[in-house]
């Protein structure tokens, strides 16, 4: 079962006390959406602007400093909110070092493959963020219900 999943169910069985909790959870998951979202649109753009050559280590390298910075403060963004939905359901959304993958936001450093492109790795980058936005939303839905 998802973490995300797991955290629907333990909103749900929320008690009547607890509406303040539910509210403030909720929030938080349309935070993260939101910000899934904006990651989505910046890998879409860098995708779509990627020269076919270029240095040939990571991502960040053909993407530029700007959207790499980007990235990487939604993702920080993302880490606090976990924190904060750890606190509030009682599942556990990251460890001491990392984000757990249901609610992160894709990096451009990772090293490319011996003949991937930046656009090569956008497209991975668009396909995995796109799924975690959809499972996301998905959950909301069941809980916005």
């Amino acid at each position: 079962m998802s973490l995300i999943r797991q955290a629907v169910e333990s909103i749900g069985a929320f008690g009547p006390g607890r509406e303040r909790d539910r509210a403030r959870a909720l929030d938080l998951f349309h935070q993260v959406l939101e910000r899934m979202e904006r990651a989505l649109e910046i890998w879409q753009a860098f995708r779509d602007s990627a020269p076919e050559t270029g240095d040939r280590f990571t991502a960040v390298l053909w993407m530029g400093a700007e959207p790499a910075r980007e990235l990487h403060a939604l993702y920080l963004e993302n880490k606090t909110a976990a924190g904060s939905l750890t606190e509030l359901t009682g599942v556990r959304f990251k460890d001491s070092l990392n984000l757990a993958e249901d609610l992160d936001i894709v990096q451009p450093y990772e090293q490319l493959g011996p003949k991937e492109s930046g656009r090569d790795r956008a497209e991975k980058a668009i396909r995995i963020q796109t799924e975690r936005t959809e499972k996301l939303k998905a959950a909301l839905a069941a809980l916005d219900r």
